[in-house]
């Protein structure tokens, strides 16, 4: 797919075609889901009887945020193409994200299930267990959403860390007083990694948190969106993030997860 750019980029046609990449866009229907190991953002996730629900330390079980199943997404090269991937995060003021050390996981858990039961009779169906989570979750305790998913291309964008090794400032300043010109292209390209979606190219309301030394990818992204209630903060967006060694090998205890806003 090629992208359509601005004449004063036309010459660097082959450089800015090479930063597309693939993401799973997640769409939430206005349907519930129907069984407990399908994709959904929210209500109540596929969970094994005999397994320990996930906790923090102090024993408080975390909130679902929500869950992947892959044998219903479209293939994305690199991420798994079966079981299902779930994300749970502590519900208090900050979503359990520690801001001064994102990669600590003591409020947050990432599940990878590779061979999903997909039988009800062993799956737990009673949550009594879990508390009354009626405030401090980024989407409402009740509201559950089946999910649609489509392949789509994007391009590298600010803010993410990339961007200035794939356009530094020696690149940009060539162009002048069209400079402006371009970095308005730069920032429509980066706004379009906005939204819901699996993998490609993350998106930040203020900036980006990975350390360029060691890269990250983007595992999964939910976004403020009034469709479902999903707020995170003042119109802020979530991102988990996971080292390519890791995902190759399905390990998912070293996520690492971040939210901002305005």
């Amino acid at each position: 797919m090629l992208l359509q750019l601005p004449k004063i980029l036309e010459p660097f046609q082959e450089k800015v075609q090479a930063t597309q990449q693939s993401t799973i866009r997640i769409h939430p229907k206005a349907t519930p889901p129907v069984h407990l190991w399908q994709s959904k953002i929210g209500g109540k996730p596929y969970w094994p009887k005999d397994s320990d629900y996930p906790q923090n330390s102090a024993g408080k079980p975390l909130f679902f945020l929500a869950q992947f199943n892959f044998a219903e997404t479209p293939r994305l090269e690199g991420f798994p193409e079966k079981g299902i991937l779930q994300f749970f995060i502590l519900n208090d003021d900050t979503y359990g994200l520690n801001f001064d050390a994102p990669g600590d996981n003591e409020n947050y858990r990432v599940v990878y299930h590779s061979d999903p039961l997909l039988s009800a009779e062993n799956l737990e169906s009673d949550f009594a267990f879990l508390p009354d989570f009626h405030e401090d979750t980024p989407i409402p305790p009740g509201a559950t959403f089946a999910l649609d998913f489509s392949l789509e291309a994007e391009w590298l964008g600010p803010p993410d860390y990339q961007f200035d090794m794939v356009y530094p400032e020696v690149f940009l300043t060539q162009f002048g007083d069209e400079k402006d010109e371009l970095m308005d292209f730069f920032y429509e390209l980066g706004s379009k990694s906005s939204g819901h979606k699996l993998g490609g190219y993350a998106f930040f309301t203020q900036y980006d948190p990975r350390n360029a030394a060691k890269p990250m990818l983007l595992l999964f992204q939910l976004d403020s969106d009034s469709d479902i209630e999903s707020m995170w903060g003042d119109m802020g967006i979530a991102n988990f993030f996971i080292y390519p060694e890791d995902l190759k090998n399905l390990r998912f205890d070293r996520v690492l997860y971040n939210w901002d806003c305005s």
